[in-house]
């Protein structure tokens, strides 16, 4: 018994924020009903098995005391590390990405869970080192954020290694200590880095290439499947008019004209058979869910608990807005699935369980980090 109340110590169970658990099962309640529509029942039915074990690890990792995650941030990391860099010689290949595991009845993608393990070993950093007001100080904490990405981009995986780097800057900007210039060189110098490799040949895939090219200036390339993709996604976005075409009724979705209805842009599906009022609905569910999490990271006074919170809160927000943006033409295409809607054991799992952590968080907002904060 002492065991278990160390495991779970100042757990207060009515600071539990069971509103997110609740919103984040309608969230897949929905892609349950537009995976029937986009792809079939069947594997609406394996989205829901996935979803009870996300409600399961949700439970399980609000009860956990996150403070422990601290010591535990550096074995998660490696671990994390270890599967990515297994991937090439153990994984399996579907659509010429390989990113998963095979286990039979399941496969499990590692750069999901992955993003957390970075998000702990980051704020796990900014929470004990002593200084983070010099630029040197940010160099370990990027090198962390940045080797994870490197092995997803190899994959390859642009958009869940996309995810990494902003994650980085939001977390460091809430440290406190971190001076603002910093944050913009770094900024500045991935800029750079970028255009550099724009411009060096081979070190951008082209197809990679062609999904920014069709996104600056599409008639340039109208035969590239970029341009036919971006193009299809927002055709069904108009589409859907005021009403919609009706689920399961609409036109593009039913002659399979959408690519990867239901994982890359299955919030075109929603916007075609749902129209603009109903799929404004779920935009606004969305939006209230990462209000939610601001509150709850504002009212934690914990520095790690709150770094934690403010992750948790990036890769959810930025992943939820690019996919939207993807299927109204307002970013290039970069392969990202719409949170806890779209298709995905490894995605639904790890977001259900990322919300645990800021449930584990809130429910224990009176406590303070164990090890002292440092002194400025």
């Amino acid at each position: 018994m002492r065991f278990i109340r160390d495991l779970t110590g100042g757990f207060e169970f009515r600071r539990v924020p069971w509103v997110l658990l609740g919103a984040a099962v309608v969230l897949a309640l929905v892609g349950a009903l537009f995976i029937t529509s986009a792809h079939s029942a069947q594997l609406a039915k394996r989205h829901l098995v996935f979803m009870v074990i996300g409600v399961l690890a949700f439970i399980c990792v609000a009860l956990f005391d996150y403070r422990h995650l601290a010591s535990l941030s550096v074995p998660l990391y490696i671990a994390g590390m270890l599967a990515l860099a297994l991937l090439p010689v153990l994984g399996v290949t579907i659509n010429n990405a390989r990113r998963w595991y095979d286990f039979g009845p399941f496969s499990a993608q590692p750069s999901e869970p992955m993003k957390y393990a970075v998000i702990l070993i980051v704020a796990t950093y900014f929470t004990c080192h002593g200084r983070i007001d010099r630029l040197r100080d940010l160099v370990v904490p990027l090198a962390l954020t940045a080797a994870p990405m490197l092995l997803i981009l190899r994959q390859p995986d642009l958009g869940s290694a996309m995810l990494l780097l902003p994650s980085f800057f939001v977390i460091a900007f809430f440290a406190g200590r971190v001076p603002l210039r910093n944050i913009v060189l770094l900024i500045l110098a991935g800029v750079f880095l970028s255009l550099a490799a724009w411009f060096t040949p081979g070190a951008i895939k082209e197809g990679q290439r062609e999904r920014v090219i069709s996104f600056i200036n599409p008639q340039s390339i109208p035969d590239a499947p970029a341009s036919y993709n971006a193009m299809q996604a927002t055709l069904a976005v108009t589409a859907g008019g005021a009403a919609g075409q009706g689920w399961g009724q609409g036109r593009l979705n039913r002659l399979r004209r959408i690519p990867e209805r239901h994982t890359d842009f299955i919030f075109a599906v929603i916007a075609e058979e749902w129209g603009f009022f109903r799929t404004s609905a779920i935009v606004a569910l969305y939006l209230l869910v990462m209000v939610f999490l601001a509150r709850m990271t504002n009212r934690t006074h914990d520095r790690f608990g709150r770094l934690v919170s403010v992750g948790v809160l990036s890769i959810f927000a930025f992943q939820s807005l690019l996919h939207m943006a993807i299927s109204l033409r307002l970013t290039p295409i970069t392969g990202l699935t719409l949170p806890l809607i779209s298709y995905g054991g490894s995605s639904l799992v790890s977001t259900f369980a990322g919300f645990g952590l800021v449930a584990s968080v809130a429910a224990r907002r009176g406590t303070v980090f164990s090890i002292a904060e440092p002194e400025a």
